[in-house]
């Protein structure tokens, strides 16, 4: 058990690890009211690194869908890198 407290019921005594979230962290359960929760929830933001090489395959005219396969990103993310304006 964690020594954490559930922060729908507050019980602190029966909060147990629930595996990982698609951002890596932790994820708990509490036994009492059976939710589940993120003690420490991280965002899942685009590095600078990879929305570079996004804005340079946006630059090669290579197809929206193309490019949000190749780097494991929605193409809402590609339309929105390209919405910043600094690529063609």
């Amino acid at each position: 058990m964690i020594a954490l407290s559930c922060p729908h019921c507050s019980n602190s005594r029966n909060v147990i690890k629930h595996g990982v979230n698609r951002s890596g962290t932790a994820r708990c359960r509490c036994r009492e009211c059976r939710k589940t929760f993120t003690p420490t929830p991280r965002n899942r933001t685009l590095t600078p690194d990879k929305e570079a090489a996004i804005e340079r395959a946006l630059g090669e005219r290579i197809p929206q869908s193309g490019i949000a396969r190749l780097f494991k990103v929605s193409r809402n993310t590609v339309r929105a890198v390209r919405k910043r304006g600094r690529c063609g």
